[in-house]
């Protein structure tokens, strides 16, 4: 009786550690196919929340075998579930090419804007194509304080914190940090430039001021503009 029951034990841990080495083995299976490399995005939990039906621009699946193991809708022209490339384009496009010869408009239908960096006498003629609403001008002024007043001070006199610069413990009465030549708008020089003139210098930079055309869209250029002209008064 006790060799049966000594056997009976031998033989349930023999199971027992065959069910945790499958187990084992079976979990390393599990995550091994988790992995995901190069076109390989591995094993893909609900993949229809992955690949969308409809078109993608910016993803080209080509082999119109993709995921033909879930297919469950009937596409008219046979292709599986995962297939989202335009065949009907050279390139496999999904997004539609630009016509020839056409010129992109932003939103307000404005032209882009094609004066160089070194045109700022013909850019002083360009007129602001929006009106001096207090609206325009209200917003011109958030913008500027983003943009503009950590140089140009809230008033545009060329005293804001980086163009001041900060008190120096080391030298009791000089500036550290100053960003000297930041121009004061009333000055001579720069009470009667127009807002085209500013709108370029935004955009393109001029001397101390760096560009700042990418950072800015042209809307708001022309808001500023506006703003810095209340400033000269």
């Amino acid at each position: 009786m006790k060799r049966i029951l000594t056997n009976l034990r031998i033989s349930n841990m023999r199971m027992r550690n065959l069910s945790i080495l499958v187990s084992g083995f079976a979990a390393a299976a599990m995550l091994s196919s988790c992995g995901a490399g190069g076109d390989n995005q591995g094993l893909e939990y609900a993949p229809n929340m992955y690949h969308s039906v409809a078109y993608e621009p910016y993803t080209q699946i080509v082999d119109e075998d993709a995921g033909r193991w879930l297919t469950s809708i009937e596409y008219p022209d046979g292709h599986a579930e995962f297939y989202n490339s335009n065949n009907l384009n050279p390139f496999h496009m999904n997004m539609r090419e630009i016509p020839a010869n056409t010129v992109a408009r932003n939103k307000n239908g404005w032209l882009p804007y094609r004066f160089g960096k070194d045109s700022l006498a013909f850019a002083a003629a360009v007129k602001s194509p929006l009106d001096s609403t207090a609206q325009i001008i209200a917003e011109g002024k958030v913008l500027f304080d983003a943009y503009c007043e950590h140089c140009h001070g809230p008033k545009g006199a060329g005293d804001g914190k980086v163009g001041a610069g900060i008190d120096n413990p080391d030298a009791p009465g000089q500036k550290k940090g100053n960003y000297n030549g930041v121009p004061d708008y009333k000055s001579a020089a720069l009470k009667d430039i127009t807002e085209g003139h500013i709108f370029h210098v935004i955009t393109y930079g001029k001397n101390l001021m760096w560009p700042h055309g990418s950072q800015i869209s042209p809307e708001d250029r022309w808001k500023i503009a506006k703003y810095v002209k209340t400033l000269q008064k």
